[in-house]
Protein backbone atom coordinates (compact mmCIF):
# COMPACT_ATOMS: atom_id res chain seq x y z
CA UNK A 1 0.00 0.00 0.00
CA UNK A 2 1.14 3.12 -0.95
CA UNK A 3 1.16 5.73 1.74
CA UNK A 4 0.32 9.28 0.34
CA UNK A 5 1.26 12.46 2.84
CA UNK A 6 -0.98 15.97 2.40
CA UNK A 7 0.81 19.43 2.84
CA UNK A 8 -0.38 20.12 5.85
CA UNK A 9 0.94 16.10 7.45
CA UNK A 10 4.13 16.59 5.49
CA UNK A 11 4.79 20.55 7.64
CA UNK A 12 3.73 18.92 11.04
CA UNK A 13 6.14 16.47 10.37
CA UNK A 14 9.13 18.18 8.99
CA UNK A 15 8.43 20.62 12.04
CA UNK A 16 8.80 17.68 15.02
CA UNK A 17 11.55 16.04 13.12
CA UNK A 18 13.34 19.74 13.89
CA UNK A 19 12.38 20.27 17.07
CA UNK A 20 13.83 16.98 17.74
CA UNK A 21 17.74 18.17 17.08
CA UNK A 22 18.99 18.93 20.43
CA UNK A 23 20.67 22.29 20.45
CA UNK A 24 23.64 20.79 21.16
CA UNK A 25 23.66 18.69 17.13
CA UNK A 26 22.78 22.53 16.12
CA UNK A 27 25.50 24.24 17.49
CA UNK A 28 29.00 24.09 16.71
CA UNK A 29 31.04 22.54 19.71
CA UNK A 30 33.14 25.78 20.98
CA UNK A 31 37.32 25.63 20.28
CA UNK A 32 38.29 24.63 23.73
CA UNK A 33 41.70 26.68 24.54
CA UNK A 34 44.19 25.93 27.65
CA UNK A 35 46.34 28.55 28.94
CA UNK A 36 49.15 27.55 31.21
CA UNK A 37 50.33 30.20 33.83
CA UNK A 38 53.56 30.05 36.16
CA UNK A 39 52.98 32.62 39.02
CA UNK A 40 49.87 32.29 40.95
CA UNK A 41 46.39 32.88 39.51
CA UNK A 42 45.66 35.79 42.20
CA UNK A 43 48.59 37.65 40.67
CA UNK A 44 47.53 40.96 38.94
CA UNK A 45 48.42 39.44 35.86
CA UNK A 46 46.26 36.61 35.74
CA UNK A 47 43.47 38.11 37.44
CA UNK A 48 43.09 41.57 36.30
CA UNK A 49 44.51 41.20 33.12
CA UNK A 50 45.07 37.46 31.00
CA UNK A 51 41.41 36.59 32.03
CA UNK A 52 39.46 39.71 31.61
CA UNK A 53 40.98 39.06 28.11
CA UNK A 54 39.97 35.57 27.61
CA UNK A 55 36.55 36.41 28.86
CA UNK A 56 36.32 39.18 26.24
CA UNK A 57 37.57 36.54 23.56
CA UNK A 58 34.86 34.10 24.40
CA UNK A 59 32.20 36.71 24.66
CA UNK A 60 33.40 38.63 20.88
CA UNK A 61 33.10 34.93 19.51
CA UNK A 62 29.59 34.38 21.11
CA UNK A 63 31.06 31.40 22.91
CA UNK A 64 33.03 29.81 20.22
CA UNK A 65 35.87 29.86 21.67
CA UNK A 66 36.58 28.93 25.36
CA UNK A 67 40.40 29.80 27.35
CA UNK A 68 40.35 27.82 30.50
CA UNK A 69 43.33 28.18 32.80
CA UNK A 70 45.11 25.26 33.96
CA UNK A 71 45.12 25.13 37.60
CA UNK A 72 48.74 24.06 37.72
CA UNK A 73 51.66 25.14 35.01
CA UNK A 74 52.22 22.51 32.50
CA UNK A 75 56.36 23.13 33.42
CA UNK A 76 58.65 25.32 35.10
CA UNK A 77 58.91 29.01 33.77
CA UNK A 78 61.36 28.86 31.29
CA UNK A 79 59.95 25.70 29.55
CA UNK A 80 56.63 27.51 28.75
CA UNK A 81 58.10 28.51 25.21
CA UNK A 82 58.72 24.85 24.07
CA UNK A 83 55.26 23.67 25.85
CA UNK A 84 53.38 26.11 23.61
CA UNK A 85 55.52 25.44 20.22
CA UNK A 86 55.34 21.84 20.94
CA UNK A 87 51.64 22.13 21.82
CA UNK A 88 51.84 20.79 25.00
CA UNK A 89 49.09 24.21 25.42
CA UNK A 90 47.43 26.46 23.87
CA UNK A 91 48.32 29.59 25.18
CA UNK A 92 51.21 30.84 27.87
CA UNK A 93 53.30 33.64 28.53
CA UNK A 94 56.52 34.12 28.64
CA UNK A 95 59.39 36.58 29.84
CA UNK A 96 61.61 37.30 27.09
CA UNK A 97 65.01 38.00 29.86
CA UNK A 98 64.80 34.12 30.76
CA UNK A 99 65.95 33.06 27.36
CA UNK A 100 69.80 34.60 27.46
CA UNK A 101 71.04 34.77 23.92
CA UNK A 102 67.44 34.20 22.42
CA UNK A 103 65.26 37.08 22.54
CA UNK A 104 68.58 40.23 22.16
CA UNK A 105 66.79 41.56 19.31
CA UNK A 106 64.11 42.49 22.32
CA UNK A 107 66.19 44.69 24.25
CA UNK A 108 65.28 47.84 22.72
CA UNK A 109 62.34 47.94 25.06
CA UNK A 110 64.53 47.49 28.16
CA UNK A 111 67.14 49.60 28.41
CA UNK A 112 67.80 51.90 31.37
CA UNK A 113 65.98 54.74 32.16
CA UNK A 114 63.94 54.04 28.63
CA UNK A 115 60.36 54.41 30.19
CA UNK A 116 58.19 56.00 32.81
CA UNK A 117 55.33 53.68 33.11
CA UNK A 118 53.99 50.28 32.26
CA UNK A 119 51.57 51.30 29.76
CA UNK A 120 53.86 53.51 27.80
CA UNK A 121 56.62 50.73 27.54
CA UNK A 122 54.01 47.93 26.54
CA UNK A 123 52.07 50.38 23.82
CA UNK A 124 55.19 51.15 22.14
CA UNK A 125 57.35 48.04 22.72
CA UNK A 126 54.15 46.30 20.81
CA UNK A 127 54.53 49.07 18.09
CA UNK A 128 57.84 48.61 17.72
CA UNK A 129 57.81 45.31 17.27
CA UNK A 130 55.10 44.71 15.10
CA UNK A 131 56.58 47.40 12.59
CA UNK A 132 60.18 46.07 12.89
CA UNK A 133 61.36 43.17 14.60
CA UNK A 134 58.49 40.62 14.62
CA UNK A 135 60.43 38.53 11.41
CA UNK A 136 63.38 38.92 13.23
CA UNK A 137 62.15 37.66 16.69
CA UNK A 138 59.04 35.21 15.92
CA UNK A 139 59.57 31.75 16.50
CA UNK A 140 58.09 28.97 13.84
CA UNK A 141 54.78 26.68 15.67
CA UNK A 142 54.55 30.41 18.11
CA UNK A 143 51.63 32.78 17.17
CA UNK A 144 52.82 36.05 18.72
CA UNK A 145 49.62 37.84 20.14
CA UNK A 146 51.22 40.73 22.29
CA UNK A 147 53.56 42.13 24.21
CA UNK A 148 53.33 43.75 27.53
CA UNK A 149 55.90 45.43 30.20
CA UNK A 150 56.33 46.65 33.83
CA UNK A 151 57.26 49.72 34.92
CA UNK A 152 60.78 51.18 36.28
CA UNK A 153 62.39 48.60 37.80
CA UNK A 154 64.51 49.66 41.14
CA UNK A 155 66.70 47.88 43.86
CA UNK A 156 64.73 46.85 46.61
CA UNK A 157 66.87 45.62 49.76
CA UNK A 158 66.40 44.23 53.01
CA UNK A 159 69.81 46.41 54.24
CA UNK A 160 71.12 49.21 53.25
CA UNK A 161 69.96 51.41 49.89
CA UNK A 162 71.92 52.24 46.57
CA UNK A 163 73.03 55.32 47.00
CA UNK A 164 75.86 55.94 45.16
CA UNK A 165 77.47 53.10 42.30
CA UNK A 166 80.16 51.31 44.56
CA UNK A 167 77.37 50.63 46.65
CA UNK A 168 76.46 47.89 44.06
CA UNK A 169 79.41 46.01 44.51
CA UNK A 170 78.80 42.97 46.80
CA UNK A 171 75.70 43.55 46.71
CA UNK A 172 73.82 39.34 45.96
CA UNK A 173 70.42 40.67 44.09
CA UNK A 174 67.94 38.42 42.39
CA UNK A 175 67.69 39.13 38.65
CA UNK A 176 65.69 37.13 36.05
CA UNK A 177 68.05 37.36 33.33
CA UNK A 178 68.55 39.32 30.15
CA UNK A 179 69.27 43.01 30.92
CA UNK A 180 69.30 42.24 34.30
CA UNK A 181 72.66 40.29 33.66
CA UNK A 182 74.39 42.32 31.88
CA UNK A 183 73.87 45.15 34.71
CA UNK A 184 75.35 42.88 37.15
CA UNK A 185 78.56 42.95 35.10
CA UNK A 186 79.04 46.57 34.64
CA UNK A 187 77.30 47.09 38.21
CA UNK A 188 79.70 44.39 39.56
CA UNK A 189 76.89 43.38 42.07
CA UNK A 190 76.44 39.05 42.39
CA UNK A 191 73.81 37.93 40.02
CA UNK A 192 71.06 35.28 41.53
CA UNK A 193 69.37 34.06 38.08
CA UNK A 194 65.72 32.58 39.36
CA UNK A 195 62.82 33.05 38.07
CA UNK A 196 60.35 36.00 39.94
CA UNK A 197 58.36 32.96 42.24
CA UNK A 198 61.43 31.92 44.21
CA UNK A 199 62.45 35.58 45.26
CA UNK A 200 60.80 34.89 48.93
CA UNK A 201 62.28 32.38 49.43
CA UNK A 202 65.67 33.57 48.38
CA UNK A 203 65.66 36.76 50.54
CA UNK A 204 63.98 35.41 53.43
CA UNK A 205 66.45 32.95 53.91
CA UNK A 206 69.11 35.53 53.13
CA UNK A 207 70.79 33.72 49.81
CA UNK A 208 70.34 37.52 48.26
CA UNK A 209 70.14 41.08 49.77
CA UNK A 210 67.45 42.32 47.28
CA UNK A 211 66.12 42.25 43.79
CA UNK A 212 65.65 44.31 40.85
CA UNK A 213 61.65 44.78 40.61
CA UNK A 214 58.86 47.17 39.31
CA UNK A 215 56.73 48.05 42.98
CA UNK A 216 54.23 45.61 41.88
CA UNK A 217 56.49 42.34 42.09
CA UNK A 218 57.99 43.57 45.50
CA UNK A 219 54.12 43.27 46.61
CA UNK A 220 52.76 40.22 44.88
CA UNK A 221 55.98 38.49 45.38
CA UNK A 222 55.25 38.72 49.49
CA UNK A 223 58.79 40.67 49.99
CA UNK A 224 56.80 43.55 51.37
CA UNK A 225 57.68 42.77 54.44
CA UNK A 226 61.43 41.75 53.76
CA UNK A 227 62.49 44.53 51.78
CA UNK A 228 63.86 47.78 54.01
CA UNK A 229 64.94 50.09 51.64
CA UNK A 230 64.56 51.17 47.43
CA UNK A 231 66.54 52.86 45.11
CA UNK A 232 64.11 54.71 42.19
CA UNK A 233 65.51 55.97 38.72
CA UNK A 234 63.75 57.99 36.21
CA UNK A 235 62.76 55.81 33.51
CA UNK A 236 63.83 52.89 35.45
CA UNK A 237 67.07 51.00 36.22
CA UNK A 238 65.86 48.75 33.50
CA UNK A 239 62.43 47.15 32.57
CA UNK A 240 60.94 43.66 31.65
CA UNK A 241 58.81 42.73 28.72
CA UNK A 242 56.66 39.24 28.10
CA UNK A 243 54.81 38.08 25.18
CA UNK A 244 51.10 36.22 25.50
CA UNK A 245 52.03 33.31 22.75
CA UNK A 246 49.90 30.78 21.25
CA UNK A 247 50.51 27.36 19.59
CA UNK A 248 50.04 28.01 15.73
CA UNK A 249 47.74 24.67 14.87
CA UNK A 250 45.84 25.93 18.30
CA UNK A 251 45.44 29.16 16.43
CA UNK A 252 44.45 27.62 13.25
CA UNK A 253 41.70 25.62 14.55
CA UNK A 254 39.76 28.39 14.71
CA UNK A 255 37.30 29.57 12.08
CA UNK A 256 38.57 32.48 10.00
CA UNK A 257 35.86 34.56 11.29
CA UNK A 258 37.40 33.63 14.96
CA UNK A 259 40.87 34.11 13.81
CA UNK A 260 39.74 37.42 12.63
CA UNK A 261 38.52 38.39 16.74
CA UNK A 262 41.40 37.14 18.51
CA UNK A 263 44.18 39.13 16.18
CA UNK A 264 41.67 42.31 17.14
CA UNK A 265 41.52 41.62 20.42
CA UNK A 266 45.27 40.90 20.86
CA UNK A 267 48.44 43.19 19.21
CA UNK A 268 47.90 46.78 20.72
CA UNK A 269 44.72 46.15 22.56
CA UNK A 270 46.35 42.89 24.70
CA UNK A 271 49.12 45.38 24.81
CA UNK A 272 46.79 48.20 26.55
CA UNK A 273 45.14 45.40 28.50
CA UNK A 274 48.36 44.13 30.05
CA UNK A 275 50.31 47.57 30.50
CA UNK A 276 47.28 49.21 32.74
CA UNK A 277 46.88 46.31 34.86
CA UNK A 278 50.69 46.18 35.43
CA UNK A 279 50.89 50.17 36.07
CA UNK A 280 48.16 50.13 38.09
CA UNK A 281 49.08 47.11 40.51
CA UNK A 282 52.59 49.30 40.80
CA UNK A 283 50.87 52.61 42.01
CA UNK A 284 48.75 50.59 44.85
CA UNK A 285 52.32 48.87 45.60
CA UNK A 286 54.30 51.85 46.16
CA UNK A 287 51.85 53.43 48.56
CA UNK A 288 51.31 49.98 50.19
CA UNK A 289 55.60 50.11 50.35
CA UNK A 290 55.40 53.56 52.04
CA UNK A 291 52.64 52.81 54.42
CA UNK A 292 54.87 49.86 55.32
CA UNK A 293 57.77 51.67 56.19
CA UNK A 294 59.93 51.16 52.97
CA UNK A 295 62.57 53.73 52.80
CA UNK A 296 62.63 55.03 48.83
CA UNK A 297 65.62 56.43 47.86
CA UNK A 298 65.82 58.37 44.02
CA UNK A 299 68.74 58.01 42.60
CA UNK A 300 70.76 61.29 42.76
CA UNK A 301 71.89 62.75 39.29
CA UNK A 302 75.80 61.43 40.18
CA UNK A 303 74.34 57.83 40.37
CA UNK A 304 72.39 58.27 37.11
CA UNK A 305 75.34 59.75 35.05
CA UNK A 306 77.60 56.96 36.68
CA UNK A 307 75.17 53.64 35.54
CA UNK A 308 74.56 55.50 31.80
CA UNK A 309 78.49 56.15 31.45
CA UNK A 310 78.75 52.11 32.68
CA UNK A 311 75.70 51.14 30.10
CA UNK A 312 76.40 52.67 27.09
CA UNK A 313 77.54 49.47 25.50
CA UNK A 314 74.17 48.28 26.14
CA UNK A 315 72.60 50.48 23.30
CA UNK A 316 75.42 49.38 21.06
CA UNK A 317 75.61 46.41 21.34
CA UNK A 318 71.48 46.01 20.34
CA UNK A 319 72.39 48.36 17.23
CA UNK A 320 75.39 45.68 15.97
CA UNK A 321 72.50 42.87 16.85
CA UNK A 322 69.74 45.27 15.15
CA UNK A 323 72.17 45.55 11.81
CA UNK A 324 73.35 41.98 11.38
CA UNK A 325 69.80 41.20 10.73
CA UNK A 326 69.46 43.66 8.09
CA UNK A 327 67.42 46.25 10.70
CA UNK A 328 68.11 49.94 10.93
CA UNK A 329 69.03 50.31 14.61
CA UNK A 330 68.83 54.04 14.93
CA UNK A 331 66.07 54.47 13.37
CA UNK A 332 64.22 51.97 15.52
CA UNK A 333 65.61 53.11 18.67
CA UNK A 334 64.53 56.65 17.84
CA UNK A 335 60.50 55.74 16.39
CA UNK A 336 60.71 53.54 20.11
CA UNK A 337 61.70 56.94 22.18
CA UNK A 338 59.68 59.00 20.22
CA UNK A 339 56.50 56.43 20.84
CA UNK A 340 57.01 56.89 24.71
CA UNK A 341 57.29 60.61 24.56
CA UNK A 342 53.74 60.50 22.50
CA UNK A 343 52.09 57.74 25.04
CA UNK A 344 53.57 59.70 28.39
CA UNK A 345 52.51 62.71 27.30
CA UNK A 346 48.59 60.86 26.63
CA UNK A 347 48.55 60.42 23.09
Amino acid sequence: MTLRWNAPVLALATAAALIAVSPAQAQPKPVELNFSVWIPQTHILVANFMVPWSQEVEKATEGRVKISFLPKPVTNPVGHLDAVRNGVVDLAFISYSYYPGRFDLMKYAILPFSGNSALSTSVASWRIYDKYLRAAVDIPGVKQLGIYGHGPGGVYTSGKAVEKIDDFEGLKLRIGGGIQADLAKVLKFNAVVKPAPESYELMSTGVVDGVLFPPESVASFRLDGLVKTATVFPGGLYSDVHGIIMNEKSFERLSPKDQAIVLKLSGEHLARLGGKAWGDADTAALESLKAKGVVFHPASDKLVADIKERTAGFEKAWLEAAKAKGIDGPKVLAEFRAELKSLEGGK
